[in-house]
């Protein structure tokens, strides 16, 4: 309308009823009070009873927890069920009640909110060839599951659940966040929650050294040698090391790449916590990934290069001048120049190449390791054989490649190279993204770096990590190029 003309178009919106509105609080009322009795009643019974639970109580539960995670939103699920996984999964193992809830709240919420993500309408970024890596490498473990192994007539249960969790999860969470309906799953959010999981376990790390408590009371760490290592709630020193790195590249993101300002708080929290956390893991491995990707994020920023620098300089200069008291101190004998420890996983390394070149295309079969090494023959190994096979394999890639061969490596790791590379091109060009794709690849950096001195097969959450930040790299890359399909 022109002219200062009298609008006649108005604008029409529809009310509920005030008494249908109350009535549907009610009900919603009604429903969770329902839900939060059962579920109480059942937990207590299951606390208390002896070593067998009901059937119809468990089926109880689980219909009482679904019905309470479908009425929660599914970024909220999502962010909640991240912040109590590195809690809940590794050493919760360990503790009747953890398992419980393990089960309760760290298996069961991945598969209700990738439901709810595929239920929900929303226009979706368009899929990409490479998109289906993951789910082709998923199948093709599986298949080698089924032909190679007779774990699922043995145990389907127990072979079901460690498949979900240590395979087929890191999939899931990729699928959630890239085609995630609407407006894509706040990655501010993700790396809030992220930093303040490893700030906790960091400080827990510290809690540990001190007075050798932790959560779970997983004590295995303390008594297994000289040197106390802490643990966490993540069962094992390189699990925590790999995690609170983590932590700590994704805090230096935020702080010297312009990340969110919300963050800036958490991010430097986590620098003063994360250090001696991670140091008092003693694990080199994810130490020296984060001292690596740490350098790199430090220096390739213009605004913190100098910093960076100096930090280095300084650094170099310390370790220096005390280099004769590090060298004669029992840590530094025990864990950085442990000969013995080092050969055999030379040792290892050389079995993992030798039986990969015997079957190089599709590997040996899912679970296969620990049970073909024993055919593989070293000479002059320099380490008596027996001790070097009592060990299993300390490299993830080298097993992936002799389980599932080439062809299952190659599956594996085309969405990071694809993914991974435009993102730093990215990163020089000054987009608003840029924090991100640099948070990203340094956490992925790390836990690829740190996987390469342990093997991530027998857990869940730490292999879990790359999928999530490759999700949100890729998610911001469609994001960016605005290719929707509905």
């Amino acid at each position: 309308m022109t002219g200062g003309a009298p609008s006649i178009v108005r604008r029409v919106s529809f009310s509920p009823p005030a008494s249908s509105v109350r009535g549907l609080r009610h009900s919603r009322i009604w429903v969770y009070a329902g839900i939060a009795v059962v579920g109480t009643a059942a937990s207590v019974q299951i606390v208390d009873s002896g070593a067998g639970i009901p059937k119809p109580l468990v089926l109880l539960l689980a219909l009482a927890g679904g019905a309470l995670m479908f009425s929660i939103r599914t970024e909220r699920l999502l962010l909640g069920w991240l912040f109590l996984a590195p809690i809940l999964q590794e050493s919760a193992g360990t503790h009747r009640i953890g398992s419980l809830l393990g089960l309760a709240l760290y298996t069961a919420p991945p598969a209700i909110f990738a439901l709810k993500t595929i239920l929900n309408r929303g226009i979706r970024p368009a899929a990409r060839w490479f998109d289906a890596a993951p789910a082709l490498y998923v199948g093709y473990v599986f298949g080698s599951l089924a032909i190679a192994s007779d774990a699922l007539g043995t145990n389907f249960v127990g072979t079901s659940r460690a498949f979900f969790q240590t395979v087929a999860l890191g999939a899931l969470i990729y699928y959630v966040i890239v085609f995630w309906p609407g407006r894509a799953v706040a990655a501010a959010h993700v790396c809030g929650v992220v930093l303040a999981a490893a700030g906790l376990q960091a400080a827990m790390s510290i809690v540990e050294f001190g007075t050798g408590w932790n959560l779970w009371n997983d004590l295995g760490w303390r008594t297994a040698g000289d040197i106390q290592r802490s643990v966490g709630t993540l069962a094992n020193p390189a699990l925590l090391g790999a995690f609170i790195g983590v932590g700590l590249v994704v805090a230096l993101g935020v702080v010297c790449w312009d990340g969110p300002r919300q963050l800036r708080r958490l991010a430097w929290l986590v620098l003063v916590v994360g250090p001696p956390g991670l140091l008092f893991t003693f694990t080199r491995g994810p130490i020296l990934a984060t001292v690596l990707v740490a350098c790199s994020v430090l220096l390739l920023s213009a605004r913190t290069r100098l910093i960076g620098l100096g930090v280095v300089a300084v650094v170099g200069i310390a370790i220096f001048a005390a280099w004769p008291s590090i060298t004669s101190s029992g840590l530094y004998q025990k864990r950085v120049v442990q000969q013995q420890n080092v050969q055999i996983r030379v040792v290892l390394q050389e079995v993992s190449i030798k039986l990969a070149e015997e079957k190089p295309l599709f590997g040996w079969g899912y679970g296969s390791f620990d049970r073909v090494k024993y055919d593989v023959k070293i000479n002059n190994p320099g380490v008596p054989l027996a001790v070097v096979l009592h060990d299993t394999s300390h490299d993830t890639f080298l097993t992936i490649l002799v389980e599932y061969g080439s062809l299952g490596l190659i599956l594996f790791l085309l969405p990071f190279v694809v993914i991974c590379w435009p993102a730093l091109r990215l990163v020089r060009t000054g987009v608003p993204e840029r924090w991100l794709y640099v948070v990203a690849t340094a956490a992925i950096g790390v836990v690829v770096l740190s996987a390469t001195t342990f093997d991530l097969r027998f857990f869940s959450l730490i292999p879990m990590l790359p999928w999530l930040f490759l999700g949100l790299a890729r998610r911001a890359q469609a994001d960016a190029v605005g290719s929707p399909a509905s």
